[in-house]
C-alpha cells in the first residue's frame, strides 16, 4: 500500500510520536508512507522510521495556508500514487477535502480513499462548544470511515452528524514496550540530576506545556502533597507556551526548589523509572494519553482524573486511581496515599503493565492498522458506507 499520513504538525507530543511509531511500523511491513505537517522536531524521527515528509502550512486561522497544503497533499497523492489517505487533525481534513476535490475535478479519481481518527475534543476547558464541535464537523468531513478511540468521541461525532455505520470502534493508541526498560542506576542519578534528596519521593507529569494538559492543577496538588510528605519532589517534563506562566505558579506556591520543569526529554523511560507516582492532570477528552500508557508500561501508579478516555487504560483500584475530575483536594490525597503505601502502588502499576503488554504494544497495532486499511481498499467505493 502507499499510505498517505496527515497531522497538523510533527511537534514532540503524544499524537505526533503514534505518528512516528505508526509510519514506522508500517513502512517496516512493506508499505510506502509519506507523512504532511507544517513540521516539527519529530520530522527526523519519521525520516529515520522509513517515511517521507512533506511540509505543508496547515493552520485552520490561515485559509490560504490551507489552500496550499491542499495543493501539495493533491501533488502528492497524484505523483505517488497514494492508495489511502488518513487524517489525525481537523486542519488536515479540511485540506484534503480540498485536495480530493480539485483532483476530480483535474482527472475524474475517484481511487484515493479517505479515513480519519480524532484524537482530542477540547483544545483547552475553557474552549467554547461551538469551536469543539467545527472541528470535529471537519474532521468527518469527506472520511468513508472514522476510526474513534474512546466512547466520548464518538459520543461527540454523533452530534456533528456522522453516520454509524461511518463510525469505527479502533484504538491505536500504543507505544514500544520494548524500549521502556530501567537501569539500576536511574532512581538515583534522576534524583542527583535535579538536585532532589537521595531518599526523595518523586512525583511525575508529562506534557506540552499547553491548556488542554492543566498543568496548574497538578502544581496545586503538589503544594498539598509537599506540605503534608515534605520529602516529596516534582517533574514536569515538556515543554510549551505556558512554561513561564507554570514556573512563575510553581515558585509563588512555594515550590522553588521541589518543583523542576525538565524541558522536552529523550530519556522518558529513564525518568519514569525513577518515579514513584505518575499523574495525569488533564480534565478534558481525548485519547487515553501515551505518557499514561509509558508509565504503566514500567509498572508504575498512575493517578488520573475522571475521564472517559482515561478509563480505556485505567480501571480505578485495579490498574490505577482516579479521582473526580479537577478536584485537587483528591488528587493530592490519592497521591500522597500511593506515597504512604507503595505496595499497593507497586500492585497498581504491576497489572497496569500487563494491560499495556496485552492492548497497547505498537507492533499489534500496526497490524490490525495494515487489516483496516486493506479492507478499505478492498471495499468498492461506490458500496462504501
Amino acid at each position: 500500500m502507499r499510505i498517505l499520513l496527515a497531522a497538523k504538525t510533527m511537534g514532540v507530543g503524544g499524537l505526533e510520536r503514534i505518528v512516528v511509531a505508526l509510519a514506522r511500523e508500517l513502512h517496516g511491513r512493506g508499505h510506502q508512507v509519506w507523512v504532511v505537517s507544517s513540521g516539527g522536531g519529530l520530522v527526523d524521527d519519521l525520516r529515520r522510521a522509513g517515511a517521507q515528509h512533506i511540509v505543508a502550512p496547515l493552520e485552520i486561522t490561515s485559509p490560504i495556508g490551507v489552500l496550499h497544503a491542499a495543493r501539495q497533499i493533491r501533488r502528492a497523492v497524484l505523483e505517488h500514487h497514494i492508495d489511502l489517505v488518513h487524517s489525525f487533525s481537523a486542519t488536515a481534513s479540511v485540506a484534503i477535502n480540498l485536495a480530493m476535490r480539485n483532483m476530480k475535478t483535474a482527472n475524474g479519481s475517484d481511487g484515493v480513499r479517505v479515513v480519519s481518527s480524532p484524537m482530542g475534543l477540547q483544545n483547552s476547558p475553557r474552549e467554547l462548544p461551538v469551536t469543539t464541535w467545527l472541528r470535529n464537523w471537519f474532521l468527518a468531513l469527506g472520511a468513508e470511515q472514522i476510526l474513534v478511540i474512546s466512547p466520548e468521541i464518538r459520543r461527540h461525532l454523533k452530534r456533528v452528524g456522522a453516520r454509524d455505520a461511518a463510525l469505527v470502534d479502533f484504538n491505536f493508541v500504543g507505544l514500544d514496550v520494548e524500549t521502556f526498560q530501567s537501569s539500576d542506576d536511574d532512581h538515583q542519578s534522576v534524583r542527583r540530576e535535579f538536585g532532589f534528596p537521595a531518599d526523595a519521593l518523586v512525583v511525575t507529569t508529562i506534557g506540552a506545556l499547553h491548556p488542554r494538559k492543566s498543568h496548574e492543577l497538578f502544581i496545586e496538588a503538589a503544594v498539598r502533597v509537599a506540605a503534608a510528605e515534605p520529602r516529596t519532589c516534582f517533574l514536569i517534563i515538556g515543554d510549551g507556551e505556558l512554561r513561564a506562566d507554570l514556573e512563575a505558579l510553581a515558585n509563588a506556591r512555594g515550590l522553588d526548589g521541589k518543583l523542576a520543569f525538565t524541558g522536552v526529554r529523550e530519556d522518558i523511560p529513564r525518568l519514569l523509572s525513577a518515579t514513584d507516582v505518575y499523574v495525569k492532570p488533564g480534565i478534558v477528552e481525548g485519547f487515553i494519553g501515551i505518557t499514561v500508557l509509558e508509565a504503566l508500561a514500567l509498572g508504575k501508579p498512575v493517578v488520573a482524573f475522571d475521564t472517559e478516555d482515561v478509563k480505556l487504560a485505567l480501571t480505578d483500584g485495579a490498574t490505577g486511581l482516579i479521582v473526580a475530575n479537577a478536584d485537587v483536594p483528591q488528587l493530592a490525597e490519592r497521591i500522597l496515599y500511593l506515597l504512604r503505601h507503595p505496595d499497593v502502588g507497586q500492585r497498581l502499576g504491576q497489572a497496569g503493565q500487563q494491560v499495556v503488554l496485552e492492548r497497547f504494544d505498537f507492533g499489534v497495532l500496526a497490524r490490525r492498522l495494515e487489516e483496516f486499511y486493506q479492507g478499505v481498499l478492498d471495499r468498492p467505493a461506490a458500496l462504501t458506507p
